[in-house]
């Protein structure tokens, strides 16, 4: 007799790369051409861009979008998600190569590839381990406010540089060094860079499909040559040295590895949680399925070749990815296709970037910024749940005002605090409380509910941990105190109780016998079949379980 096979569970499945390329059509090849040369026109200026903001060469933004795209092409899950440098990544990684060795320091490069191939590492025992779960720690509020704050650090970082300042220091020692030097500015740099990030604002908000990034950076650096802005003090890139990244093995040595661990780990952690976000956003939209376990690894093979080849580190793009999208890329050729349009601009092309003034790109990393700070989204927030919004503002303000690797810590320490509160103080509803009837409870009976005297029903929206289990019996008793007579029954609405920990067991036990000693029922009602698994697993498999919460309480009333 045939015996069909049992699915191995998700956990033993096997990580497949390159699952994406079984069905391929040619009739996608013509889509996905034209959205790899759309993704290109926003990644060549945004590249240069983050390049800025980490501290090195323009071509290192570049080399983020050759190899390593190739690299995740060949290992994605995401038919759609599109790699290369981002604001978050290339902010932490400024942060944590600057906390070991200066900018200025001989050796940064070698340190930001030591940090980059650590974050590599990491992403791919995070993969093997099968720890894409991890992206759900982190909710949106808290990832909202964390890229909202690291939106607000771009922008007062590279507020002196748009003006003409030489300032330094954390982000609030730059604010007041700007304020103290205004009178100092150099206007020409100002009026660039604002004309660059007025330009790149409206068309991203007006022409989102046009390349506003490149469209800004082309038009400001045109007036900029018309207007002879070298000769006031507007300084060029200067020469970007055309040709390949080639092959360099990071310098390792240990003190730097045991300093770049943290950093490191808060990158992998931050790549984790943004590319799962919108590879699941996409997917959700088109209802495919994606293994995230194998887009960790795509991605922790990318971040390592990139240490290896130059540039720093690579994430999923949000707005590359839209646009993708919106071009009608939906495989992982569209990598493919930006990183051969990327080697023939770093191979042909890089005498463009003679000519381009060194405050557009500053300015293009404020309008980054500018765009990062999500404030309809903080709206919405804050007219759903006011708690949540305080988490993502206080997020906000420390990664604006301290630092990009402070924030991300409190972040994520802010994310495991709330899902704590909320696992310790649960939704919880008191349905009848010695006669007395909620009216959204009586909405389930046609007649009114009487003689429910000594009852008490109560709804409680959790498993029983060991982090509620001292909430949930001090509730009970608290409630079973407003009685005015004896109590004859507690019935607990456990649909949401799917499970009972050690803890929690002990708690309904002594609760159980505490009722008993006063002759009252304690009943489990909409308990599902992993509850009684449960119970039974803590000794309290004679707890009294009911298969239906409006039966149960029917047949109180007519014992009463």
């Amino acid at each position: 007799m045939d015996v069909e096979a049992t699915p191995l569970p998700a956990a033993l499945r096997p990580l497949r790369p390159l699952s994406w390329v079984k069905g391929y059509s040619l009739a996608q090849l013509r889509p996905d051409l034209l959205a790899g040369l759309t993704v290109t026109a926003i990644a060549v200026p945004e590249s240069l861009g983050y390049a800025a903001i980490v501290g090195l060469p323009p071509q290192t933004g570049l080399y983020c979008a050759l190899f390593p795209a190739v690299v995740y092409a060949l290992m994605a899950s995401s038919p759609q998600l599109v790699v290369g440098a981002d604001s978050a990544t290339a902010s932490l990684v400024a942060a944590g190569a600057v906390a070991v060795t200066g900018v200025s320091a001989a050796d940064y490069p070698g340190v930001v590839a030591l940090l980059v191939l650590l974050s590599g590492l990491f992403l791919a025992v995070m993969a093997l381990a099968r720890l894409g779960f991890l992206a759900d720690l982190i909710g949106r509020p808290v990832l909202t406010g964390f890229l909202s704050g690291v939106g607000v650090y771009l922008v007062v970082t590279k507020l002196g540089a748009v003006l003409g300042l030489e300032v330094s220091g954390s982000p609030a020692d730059q604010l007041v060094k700007v304020a103290q030097e205004v009178g100092a500015t150099n206007w020409w740099c100002a009026a660039l860079g604002a004309l660059t990030i007025a330009v790149y604002l409206l068309f991203e908000r007006f022409l989102p499909r046009l390349p506003a990034a490149l469209v800004a950076i082309v038009g400001a650096s045109v007036v900029a040559g018309l207007l002879g802005a070298g000769d006031h003090g507007v300084a060029a890139v200067g020469a970007v040295p055309a040709g390949l990244p080639s092959l360099q093995l990071p310098r390792v040595a240990l003190d730097d590895v045991v300093r770049l661990l943290g950093a490191s780990a808060g990158v992998a952690f931050v790549v984790l949680a943004q590319s799962a976000a919108v590879s699941r956003s996409f997917a959700g939209k088109y209802e495919q399925r994606i293994d995230t376990n194998v887009d960790l690894l795509g991605l922790g093979a990318a971040n390592a070749v990139r240490a290896l080849t130059g540039g720093f580190a690579i994430n999923g793009s949000p707005p590359r990815t839209a646009a993708s999208d919106g071009a009608g890329g939906r495989t992982p050729v569209v990598n493919l296709v930006m990183a051969v349009c990327i080697g023939v601009v770093l191979l042909f092309l890089t005498g463009l970037f003679d000519y381009l003034p060194a405050v557009v790109l500053d300015a293009l990393v404020m309008g980054i910024g500018i765009r990062l700070v999500a404030v309809g989204e903080l709206r919405k927030i804050y007219r759903a749940r006011r708690s949540e919004f305080a988490v993502a503002v206080l997020a906000l303000l420390v990664v604006a005002l301290v630092g990009v690797e402070q924030g991300l810590v409190v972040a994520v320490v802010l994310a495991l605090a709330d899902r704590l509160r909320r696992q310790y103080h649960p939704h919880d509803e008191v349905y009848v409380l010695d006669g007395r009837v909620d009216p959204k409870f009586q909405k389930r009976f046609p007649r009114p509910l009487d003689g429910l005297d000594g009852v008490l029903v109560y709804r409680f929206g959790s498993s029983l941990f060991f982090e509620n289990s001292d909430y949930f019996d001090t509730r009970v008793r608290t409630l079973l105190a407003q009685f005015v007579g004896p109590v004859r029954a507690v019935v607990v609405d456990a649909r949401a109780v799917a499970d009972v920990d050690f803890t929690a067991g002990q708690m309904l036990a002594r609760l159980r016998a505490d009722l008993h000693e006063k002759g009252c029922d304690l009943v489990l009602a909409e308990g599902a079949a992993e509850l009684r698994s449960a119970l039974e697993a803590e000794g309290l498999g004679d707890v009294q379980l009911s298969g239906d919460l409006e039966e149960t309480v029917l047949a109180l009333r007519s014992l009463a």
